[in-house]
């Protein structure tokens, strides 16, 4: 990373998880000249100041941008220039822009690509309108001329400098976790879902990459291999939600490589489960969901059903993770291979925006009991859960003494045993 890669102080407002554009469809953008590029983000931290990360991870040629804008044209300067330049396969950290922000609010970035910029690093469908307009318009209320467009380039994720004052809970997934179906600019996607049912201070961050696999690249690097970038690099993660896999059995005949037996890919989704269980991150294994009614061939190919049924039953049986049964959740009660027809968007595999409120309802919300205790602690059997101020450790996590809790620390809280379909700081040890 080039800036000043210290993230101390900072914490995740937004995160988007992109990928390269070699690997997506050839009717995607292939980059901009001569333009201002215009995209929200909705920030799930408020702040006084804001940085932004952008990507170059996957481009061939340097990326210059000329000039980069938040709100109401304010500067975000790159080691103290006004112009951004990033090396092929790195990603840059801006300095500090004083701006005060809220939960919940559209922060709007423009960036002005006086030559040719490649997409580099992008996400082909991220459920939000940005703009796309000749010249530099960066610095403008309304950009003149403008044609829309529902994808998203190089912002990788905006930091704000307020702590952590709850969970941090990550969605790992494919189109379905990114929200493909859902309706556009209205935040309809599962992961917007969550965050709604959470309290004050908790963060949902989707990690969602449309045609994504579990077990090898396609539409993005495969959840394996950038579980490490998108999961265990944001410090102050304290769970994730795992779902992929369909994927890995619709869309071999269109990514390449073989279609995984079912315990191939059970043994993925579980070491990914592992990876963060040894970070301290709580993992929550979400089941595949139905994917018989969809109008895509491929992933109704003879075999398919069966996989996905012995992955769910895999996942069930386990003891070891809490598990959001979101097959069940949206199946058709007369025949679960399909998606009931209520929460289909149309397509017979991803969800609309009633299905994606369905699977958010499917994840247990024990720590919400914990969390919503207003400044007190909750008694366990091997320590004490605090309202807020929790930080991470190897194993289980530290509860750090914080303004909200009226109580001092740290206190050791003992290792994770939630129990299946139990989300939460230790679940099953709290009373």
């Amino acid at each position: 990373m080039i800036g000043k890669p210290n993230y101390m102080g900072w914490s995740t407002s937004y995160l988007a998880t992109l990928a390269a554009p070699d690997n997506t469809p050839p009717f995607m953008p292939g980059g901009f000249a001569g333009q201002t590029i215009r995209q929200p983000v909705r920030l799930r931290r408020g702040g006084t100041s804001v940085r932004l990360v952008l990507s170059n991870e996957f481009g061939h040629q340097p990326l210059l941008i000329e000039e980069v804008t938040v709100g109401a044209a304010v500067p975000v300067l790159l080691r103290g220039l006004q112009k951004w330049e990033i090396p092929p396969g790195e990603t840059a950290l801006s300095d500090p822009v004083p701006l005060p922000v809220q939960v919940g609010d559209d922060l709007i970035v423009s960036c002005f690509a006086a030559g040719t910029a490649a997409a580099a690093a992008f996400l082909p469908a991220v459920q939000r309108t940005g703009q796309v307009a000749p010249g530099n318009q960066a610095d403008l209320p309304e950009l003149a001329d403008a044609e829309r467009f529902t994808s998203g380039y190089w912002i990788t994720r905006v930091l704000t400098d307020e702590p952590p004052a709850g969970p941090v809970i990550v969605t790992l997934g494919d189109s379905i976790t990114r929200g493909d179906g859902t309706t556009i600019d209205q935040d309809q996607r599962y992961p917007d879902h969550l965050q709604r049912r959470l309290p004050p201070g908790a963060v949902v961050l989707n990690a969602g990459i449309s045609g994504n696999r579990v077990l090898r690249p396609g539409f993005g690097p495969s959840m394996t291999g950038r579980f490490t970038r998108d999961i265990l690099s944001i410090p102050e993660a304290t769970h994730v939600v795992i779902m992929g896999g369909l994927n890995d059995l619709g869309a071999p005949t269109v990514l390449g490589g073989p279609r995984p037996t079912a315990s191939e890919l059970t043994a993925g989704l579980l070491s990914l489960a592992r990876r963060a269980a040894e970070h301290g991150i709580q993992p929550v294994l979400g089941t595949l969901t139905p994917l018989l009614a969809s109008v895509y061939e491929s992933y109704r190919a003879p075999g398919n059903e069966e996989i996905r049924l012995a992955v769910n039953q895999a996942l069930r049986s386990q003891r070891d993770w809490p598990v959001a049964d979101f097959a069940a959740a949206v199946a058709d009660p007369g025949d679960p291979g399909r998606l009931a027809p209520a929460f289909d968007s149309g397509d017979g595999i991803h969800l609309n925006d009633t299905g994606a409120r369905a699977l958010a309802e499917a994840v247990d919300l024990t720590l919400r009991k914990v969390a919503e205790q207003p400044g007190g602690v909750r008694q366990c059997r091997d320590g004490w859960v605090g309202a807020s101020g929790f930080r991470r450790g190897r194993v289980g996590v530290w509860a750090a003494a914080s303004p909200y809790d009226g109580w001092g620390g740290p206190h050791r809280l003992s290792p994770w045993r939630a129990r299946r379909r139990s989300v939460g700081w230790l679940a099953d040890d709290c009373r």
